[in-house]
């Protein structure tokens, strides 16, 4: 059993009248807010759904609740010592993700801007 006392807002409450009807035009499927799988079904219709405002409704009602809706059929997250581990995505060097364009500058693939001479805080003209 699940925590809904986001549910208890009247903003919740609003997003979630209009996403009940366009889910019901799209799917033919009739939300109920009392059901014990109501998250996980928001999070089934999610990643089925092609209509772009009821993807936006559902973004707002993620942000509403702090969590996105899970299926439960989703990897366990990686923890390492209790901290998140961060996963590379495709080729790209583990080193760039974390420090992105400063890395580039210091690993000599960039070209780095000279510094600007200043005098008394004033850039002097060459």
């Amino acid at each position: 059993m699940t925590d809904h006392q986001w549910l208890m807002t009247s903003q919740a409450l609003n997003t979630l009248r209009k996403l009940r009807k366009r889910i019901q035009a799209e799917f033919d499927i009739n939300l109920r807010f009392s059901d014990f799988d109501f998250e996980t079904q928001l999070a089934e219709l999610k990643h089925r759904s092609k209509d772009a405002e009821s993807l936006s409704l559902i973004g707002q009602l993620e942000a509403l609740k702090g969590s996105p809706f899970l299926t439960g059929e989703e990897p366990p997250e990686r923890l390492y010592r209790g901290q998140k581990v961060l996963q590379e995505q495709g080729k790209k060097d583990i080193y760039e993700m974390i420090y992105g364009e400063e890395l580039a500058l210091h690993d000599g693939r960039g070209t780095p801007t000279p510094p600007q001479r200043m005098y008394r805080g004033q850039p002097i003209i060459r």
